[in-house]
């Protein structure tokens, strides 16, 4: 869908391909690509012209933003709400520097982004003096350890045959960012004869990968078998074809299920779900994982303790790892590196996967034995579901607002909006709360764990949600606002409707219970963990930042029983279309 903002004047029909860049921007539009985020700079200067003066500014359409780590972060969410290629391009050495933060989120997160980057020129005769500076010999060498593929082509033929290859890999499994540098001399070289545009039909992504027959078998023998399975998802909650296999395995074996940390696949209400329930691994004789991110922290939770010493020796379940397993796995980061220790690796696609074992347990479990399994599950999902509705009620009315209520507020403000819901506090979500209709219904988060994604990654998904005629949705902590705010003003300006709540406790938090951690493991005073820590004295004014970047903004919130009438008058600013963020000031935990 094509933003009714920043439309060209004076834009002829389109022609042939002219220059280098334009051939780029027909390659584009031919491999459908709406949105172009980006922050200009000079070194995609060719490019730049060619969308707006060539192409009319849409598909793709540039989306101004105020930092390269919010274009990338805006590229990585809108990848994730709609299942395609998020694209976005940065500039040069010093854009991709700013960038590279945001392309290892999305290295982690396995989202595929097709990056261009400006580059060179390559002829040292065409460089200006700040060209020297900027560019490189090697410039995709940055971050060439968390991408799928890179490439810095030197003709305009090759430049349209490595996006093609890009955006092939990108989207194949394991999936991941592609980047692409684009001379700029290349951009803005005269073209001499047309330039071939490739029958995509024969560049499409790999087919998903199916389970070794074998491998199924015992992963089969083994569920059908055992006295107390547990079923767990993860990633694969961006795909909502997965909830109906899903769905009838976990039924079928009448097993206990819970979403991997920061996903949601089976709906909030579905009878066996049992998120939240730490007791339930410790239980179980048999874990199917399916697309678990990291399987040793499923497994094996670690704390906020001192580090050092052995890891303690298994004796937990049989683990049954339905995956893309290792083959994501890069020598540089260790990212997703832990040894991880499974009874049967399961290498395929985990929708493809999941379909194959429901069809083989159809006739392989018993049926009673599962029934009883599944009475007891329900009930104990329920007794669950009671027990976290309870310990959100005992912090309702606390003098400052919790972040149980801050969630609890919200999901009364928006559950009967249609809603996306982009993004969300991880370390104090209280699980069985926010009704999540299961996988597609919530983004996730940035899966490297920088803090900033945030920002951009909601707009982005915002976006996404607009254009299915949804409203995006996002709880976004302080510290991760004050990183990234920019994105607000890219929001404002492209009429992108959004309700950004901000969980304001005034400090990077997280950090300070490592701070006391290590505080007492060395005996000292733990009381001083708030020190490089707290954003106060000044206070940022949160909502009167957001006013300044064009969005309806209230807060900051104080009293609890102003919360919801402030929610509500936010989701009524968003539904009627602005980006409208509430500002809340929250305890910490």
């Amino acid at each position: 869908m094509t933003l009714d903002v920043e439309r060209p004047v004076d834009v002829g029909t389109r022609g042939a391909a002219t220059w280098g860049s334009d051939a780029i921007v027909d390659l584009l539009r031919d491999l459908d690509v709406p949105y172009l985020p980006m922050n200009p700079g000079s070194s995609f200067r060719g490019l730049h012209d060619s969308v707006v003066n060539y192409g009319g500014n849409h598909d793709p359409q540039l989306l101004l933003c105020l930092h390269e780590e919010i274009a990338v972060s805006l590229a990585h969410g809108w990848a994730k709400a709609t299942g395609r290629l998020g694209t976005a391009a940065v500039h040069d050495l010093v854009g991709l520097m700013h960038a590279s933060m945001a392309v290892y989120d999305a290295f982690c997160d396995r989202t595929p982004l097709l990056l261009l980057g400006g580059s060179g020129p390559a002829d040292p005769a065409l460089r200006r003096p700040v060209d020297w500076t900027h560019s490189a010999t090697t410039q995709a060498q940055l971050v060439r350890d968390y991408v799928v593929l890179d490439a810095e082509p030197a003709t305009a033929e090759a430049a349209v045959a490595d996006v093609v290859r890009a955006r092939r890999r990108a989207l194949s499994a394991p999936r991941g960012p592609a980047y692409v540098s684009l001379d700029a001399g290349l951009q803005e070289q005269l073209l001499d004869r047309p330039v071939a545009r490739p029958v995509l039909e024969r560049h499409a992504p790999a087919p998903p990968i199916a389970p070794d027959p074998e491998s199924v078998d015992r992963a089969v023998a083994l569920l059908a078998g055992a006295r107390s399975p547990v079923v767990v998802a993860g990633r694969v909650g961006l795909d909502a074809s997965v909830v109906a296999p899903l769905d009838e395995v976990v039924r079928l074996l009448g097993a206990a299920y819970r979403d991997d940390r920061n996903w949601s696949v089976l709906p909030t209400a579905h009878p066996q779900n049992c998120t939240g329930d730490e007791a339930l691994l410790d239980e179980a004789d048999v874990v199917l994982a399916v697309d678990v991110v990291d399987l040793p922290a499923l497994l094996r939770p670690v704390g906020h303790g001192a580090r050092g010493g052995s890891a303690p020796v298994r004796s937990g379940p049989t683990v049954i790892d339905l995956s893309h397993g290792d083959l994501g796995l890069r020598s540089w980061s260790n990212a997703m590196g832990a040894a991880v220790e499974r009874d049967v690796a399961l290498l395929a696609d985990p929708v493809l996967g999941l379909r194959l074992l429901a069809e083989r347990l159809r006739g392989a479990v018993d049926g009673a034995a599962a029934q009883v399994r599944r009475t007891s599950v329900v009930a104990r999902a329920a007794a669950l579901r009671a027990r976290q509705h309870a310990a959100v009620a005992e912090r309702w009315d606390d003098p400052v607002v919790s972040p149980t209520r801050l969630v609890g507020e919200t999901w009364a403000a928006v559950r009967d909006t249609d809603h996306l819901l982009c993004l969300r506090n991880t370390r104090t979500w209280p699980e069985g709360l926010w009704q999540l209709p299961g996988a597609g219904g919530y983004l996730g988060h940035s899966g490297g764990g920088g803090v900033g994604y945030g920002p951009g990654a909601l707009v982005g998904g915002a976006l996404a949600a607009r254009d299915r005629g949804q409203l995006g949705v996002g709880i976004v902590g302080d510290g991760d606002l004050l990183m990234a705010a920019g994105a607000l003003w890219t929001a404002a300006h492209y009429r992108i409707p959004a309700l950004v709540v901000v969980n304001d406790n005034g400090s990077f938090y997280n950090d300070e219970p490592h701070q006391a951690a290590v505080a007492r493991e060395r005996g000292r005073p733990s009381a001083n963990s708030w020190i490089g820590m707290r954003i106060a004295d000044p206070c940022v004014d949160i909502a009167g930042l957001a006013r300044s970047y064009g969005c309806w903004a209230e807060g900051p919130v104080t009293d609890p029983g102003r919360l919801a009438g402030a929610l509500g008058r936010g989701v009524a600013a968003a539904t009627a279309g602005a980006t409208a963020v509430v500002h809340v000031r929250t305890s910490p935990r």
